[in-house]
Parts: C-alpha cells; structure tokens; sequence
C-alpha cells in the first residue's frame, strides 16, 4: 500500500494557491496543497505503526503558522513550489525526525536535499519551469497558512488521496 505523510496548511487565501495548481498541477485533482514530510513510500506496515511513529515524533509539537518566502523549484525536472520561509526550521525538523523513526527511515530519499514547499506546478519543461517561477515571484503576494495536524494519507491507483489518519498538533 502506498501513503504518506503530510501538512495540509491552512491557507489565509486557498484560492491563489489553488488557481495556480489548476492550471500547472497534475496532482490538483486529487490531493489538496500540501507540504511532503515522508514522501510517498510502499509499506505492507500495518497503519498502527505508522501512526504510533507520528505520534510519538509529533506528541508535544504546537501549532505553527508559515509563509512563503518565494517561489522556486526543482526547474531540471519540471517542478516549480512555493518555498516554505517562516517556520522553515520546523517543518525540517518533523521533516527529519520522522524518517530517523525506524519505519520510515528505509524510504528515505536520501539523495535529495528536503526544501519544504508546496508544490504547484510539474511536469513542465526546464525553461518552462524557470519561466513560470520567474513570473510567479513577480506576482505572488504575501501567502501565509496555519498548520494545525499532519496527516496520513493513502494513495489510490488513480492518484487520488484519502485521509486516513491526522494528528492534531496543540493549541498555540
């Protein structure tokens, strides 16, 4: 079964988010915006475990707000994403504490640098990508989200995804 672990944030203004997505995102269809903490990975683990992992990493995390501190991506490949600048450093940290559980840590992607960013656009060519991000920054007004959970999800064959367990984080 394939699932992973995500941050849905809590978007001030969704729809400029969402706007872009529609147009550039293959995913927009069947996974809200989100922020990747354990990549998509293949596990028979029973769910259990892998919520007793996220607890026990995410037991006295607070809520958090971020915001985007610009718009860039991974252009070779096609991506562009909004980058994550405020509380950067907390969702890294999550980011990294997850995968040093040892249900995660065999999926590691352990040749990639982890930015935190919300992806909006792939599959684009490298001059695309570069483009649209050029255009983007130029746009993009000030984007900020809460985050209050984090969330397991499930991935069907068809791409789409289902929530099948959140953790909520505490109270500010």
């Amino acid at each position: 079964m394939e699932r992973s672990v995500l941050i849905f944030p809590d978007f001030d203004n969704i729809n400029q988010v969402q706007k872009i997505r529609k147009k550039y995102d293959s995913l927009y269809a069947h996974v809200r915006p989100h922020i990747s903490l354990i990549f998509p990975f293949e596990s028979e683990s029973e769910n259990g475990l892998i919520f007793d992992s996220l607890c026990e990493v995410s037991h006295d995390v607070p809520a958090f707000s971020i915001d985007i501190s610009k718009v860039s991506g991974d252009y070779e490949n096609g991506y562009v994403w909004l980058e994550i600048g405020k509380s950067k450093n907390k969702v890294s940290s999550l980011h990294r504490s997850l995968y040093d559980c040892s249900i995660f840590s065999a999926h590691e992607l352990r040749y990639k640098k982890y930015v935190p960013h919300i992806t909006i656009a792939q599959g684009l060519t490298p001059e695309k990508a570069v483009e649209l991000a050029n255009e983007l920054n130029k746009q993009i007004g000030n984007v900020s989200a809460d985050v209050k959970s984090i969330s397991v999800e499930k991935i069907l064959s068809n791409g789409d995804s289902i929530e099948i367990f959140t953790k909520k984080l505490l109270s500010k």
